[in-house]
């Protein structure tokens, strides 16, 4: 058997094994998705948590630094996120509509886009390291240490990239587990790593804040190596023979994924600016925003691991023309979220200093914190709505709400708010601000995707595909010339 063989019988079997997401019990389905992505994404959230008590340890000015680093390395990775994001919406419902070899070509196609996209990204992100980190007007002490901090993290992105990219195809072919083993053998690596890396062994001093970020590029570099396996037996590295198909499939990729980078992108451009307005406070301050946004994201770990897993069923479902499902999904998500929402609410209200001192207890950074939990949770519920949206509006191949939504959260509501309360109220104001934002966000979100959906179920009714079509190779192609 060949390796295309081998990896297009496992594929079908998978695919088989997840017809189930036409039809049958919907809760359980999202269950079976979400559980494996959450082990994979919690894993992460944890690793980076431990990173930061890792750091916090060493003191308060190389975590305030280490904070400075986010937003950079953030949108870095968003890029990759995109077109894993554009990828999936057009798997999935090829997938769903049985085409099968065809999703696996894109695959393939996909993992080409990344790696050049990766090398246009990192060589671009070497220029502008310095020019960024010092715009954002933060003390002096920190700069050094977050330049190079970022210079090495930098290293990591590429061999970040593939693994992310090509996990998110996975769950298209409803394989949900192999991604999850990618993420959480990446995580436990570097929680492993990290503390050797960082305060040394035996007669080695280590690298001291710079050992977190060495952490995270060895663990990457191994976890890499398995993931292009595994990318291979499932049949996503295949000879690309002709340049016509890869063109095709890279326009067909590139139409979602751009608009989906671009809401990617959106957030940590938001972060970066809403950091000018942190970076300008004392080393506590900037401290204890790097704390709290990093147990935030933590807290909302379950419904990253939803969203995502709405990609495969709503993009199979409509593959299939099964709008009723998806309706039914997106209530049983909208309820978990405001549920959810309420409960971390309570936890942070209750033991929220409790957790920010395991990982810095210094009584400046406890009280900045508490002041965030007590007015930003109680709107997480909204902002997990929102979410789940964008999720959805990408699995129907429409990504442009997604981004128009994306555009209004953070150029419309979040910056302003921060800007205008900051102004009054200080730092709290800022705090105030993305509570505002999560609100009416999740108002917008809820409210056009409902309207689209019922217009997606009118054409149904009337007998329209309410698909976007996706050319056969080389149709876009021949139809240019």
């Amino acid at each position: 058997m060949t390796s295309k063989q081998g990896g297009n019988s496992l594929i079908e079997k998978l695919t088989a094994a997840g017809s189930g997401l036409q039809e049958g019990p919907i809760a359980p389905q999202l269950l079976r998705l979400t559980i494996p992505m959450l082990l994979g994404i919690s894993s992460m959230m944890i690793a980076s948590l431990i990173d930061t008590w890792y750091v916090g340890q060493i003191g308060t000015v190389e975590l305030a630094a280490m904070t400075l680093t986010f937003p950079f390395v953030m949108a870095l990775t968003s890029l990759s996120m995109g077109l894993g994001i554009g990828a999936t919406s057009i798997i999935s419902r090829t997938v769903g509509g049985g085409g099968t070899e065809k999703a696996q070509l894109i695959a393939t196609h996909t993992l080409v886009l990344v790696v050049v996209f990766v090398a246009i990204i990192v060589s671009v992100g070497f220029a502008g390291v310095e020019t960024v980190l010092m715009s954002l007007g933060a003390q002096e002490e920190l700069l050094p240490i977050a330049i190079k901090y970022t210079y090495i993290t930098l290293i990591g992105v590429p061999v970040l990239a593939i693994p992310m990219v090509g996990s998110m195809m996975l769950r298209a072919f409803n394989d949900v587990r192999t991604p999850a083993i990618i993420m959480m053998a990446g995580a436990g690596l570097q929680v492993l790593l990290a503390p050797v890396l960082i305060w040394g062994i035996g007669n080695w001093e280590g690298y001291g804040v710079y050992g977190s970020a060495w952490a995270f590029v060895w663990s990457r570099v191994v976890v890499a190596v398995f993931a292009l396996y595994m990318f291979k037996v499932r049949g996503f590295i295949q000879v690309i023979k002709s340049w016509r198909e890869f063109c095709n499939s890279s326009y067909e990729v590139l139409k979602l994924a751009l608009p989906s980078i671009g809401s990617q992108m959106l957030m940590p451009l938001s972060m970066y600016l809403v950091m000018m307005l942190v970076a300008s406070y004392e080393n506590h301050v900037v401290a204890a925003f790097g704390v709290v946004t990093r147990i935030e994201a933590l807290a909302l770990m379950v419904i990253m691991a939803l969203s995502s897993s709405m990609g495969p069923f709503v993009g199979q479902n409509f593959g299939a023309q099964r709008i009723d499902r998806i309706k039914s999904a997106l209530q049983l998500c909208y309820r978990f979220c405001l549920v959810w929402g309420v409960l971390l609410a309570g936890v942070f209200f209750l033991w929220g200093a409790d957790i920010v001192a395991l990982f810095r207890d210094d009584a400046g950074v406890i009280g900045v914190a508490q002041e965030f939990f007590l007015i930003v949770p109680i709107t997480m519920g909204l902002m997990s709505v929102s979410m789940i949206s964008s999720s959805t509006f990408v699995a129907y191949g429409n990504p442009v709400p997604s981004m128009v939504t994306s555009i209004t959260r953070m150029f419309l509501l979040l910056i302003p708010f921060c800007y205008l309360l900051e102004h009054f109220l200080g730092y709290q104001g800022i705090f105030l601000a993305m509570a505002l934002t999560n609100v009416f966000s999740g108002v917008i979100a809820y409210t056009w995707l409902k309207a689209r959906t019922a217009k997606h179920e009118r054409n149904i009714s009337t007998s329209q595909k309410p698909i976007p079509e996706i050319a056969e190779p080389a149709d876009w192609l021949s139809e240019s010339q």
